[in-house]
């Protein structure tokens, strides 16, 4: 092989280097900004046809209390302050409210609930979902549970109609209830500067004032009160009511309370 093909070679060589290093670069830096700004994706703003202000937040339950996320408690609280809702919807079931006096729905839910007591800002429940011999799996999002979400928000909105109502809900669900609306005639909103809207106006982070009080009363409706409905239950099969076994040990219970250790020392993250 002549000096003057192998020098061609090599300048090809080191082309495709050039060209793959590159690549990896811009991949490199969309990831960076995907991940700083992932929050972003997760707010949606729709208009009805009659102009009601609709926004959805996607949330991450207990990963906002990992620092891998990039999305921590407080800066979903700064969100909804920002959003300034007139009310919050969360994922909560109302007909469990309203029987135990209990909010059902993940931590975050708790959290969001918490802040619009502190700030008074009405809250509604829009969660579906039962135990039952068919259609039950724990920590499911299913078509059927998300029709029966969005039939409830639609209820609850015509209550609402010439307010801003924030739907705060598992970022599973945000998509299927976003597209939803779209599919009832809402328009999507473009949101400018999103990032902006999970912000602080650099006030100290604290949790809001009843957070421990009804996080444990969730603790304790799962860990005995709940189960203990479902082991008398004479409809509901073994096999589901061995996934809902009564916390003779205490052990879920104490897990689920080291979050107050987070709260009441105003920590984000375990």
């Amino acid at each position: 092989m002549t000096p003057g093909v192998k020098m061609k070679k090599h300048s090809k060589l080191r082309t495709i280097l050039k060209c793959i290093v590159a690549t990896l670069g811009i991949i490199l830096v969309l990831a960076t900004a995907i991940y700083i700004n992932i929050k972003c994706f997760t707010v949606k703003r729709l208009l009805s046809t009659t102009g009601q202000d609709l926004y959805l937040m996607g949330t991450f339950h207990t990963d906002h209390f990992d620092p891998l996320y990039n999305y921590s408690a407080e800066q979903m609280l700064n969100a909804i302050k920002n959003i300034k809702p007139d009310v919050v919807f969360i994922e909560a079931r109302e007909e469990s409210y309203k029987e135990y006096g209990v909010v059902d729905g993940p931590i975050d839910m708790c959290i969001t609930y918490c802040y619009c007591q502190d700030n008074n800002i009405p809250v509604e429940m829009i969660d579906y979902w039962k135990v039952d011999n068919d259609n039950f799996k724990q920590n499911s999002t299913t078509d059927d549970r998300d029709d029966h979400i969005h039939q409830r928000i639609l209820e609850k909105l015509k209550a609402y109609e010439n307010k801003k109502v924030l739907v705060v809900c598992g970022f599973g669900h945000l998509n299927p209830q976003m597209n939803r609306m779209l599919n009832d005639g809402f328009q999507k909103e473009h949101i400018s500067h999103a990032s902006k809207l999970f912000k602080s106006a650099g006030n100290e982070f604290t949790y809001p004032s009843s957070i421990c009080d009804v996080w444990e009363q969730r603790t304790l409706f799962y860990c005995y009160t709940y189960p203990e409905s479902i082991q008398k239950d004479e409809t509901i099969n073994d096999d589901v009511k061995s996934q809902w076994p009564v916390d003779k040990n205490h052990t879920f219970y104490d897990w689920q309370m080291k979050y107050c250790d987070l709260f009441r020392k105003n920590k984000l993250y375990k």
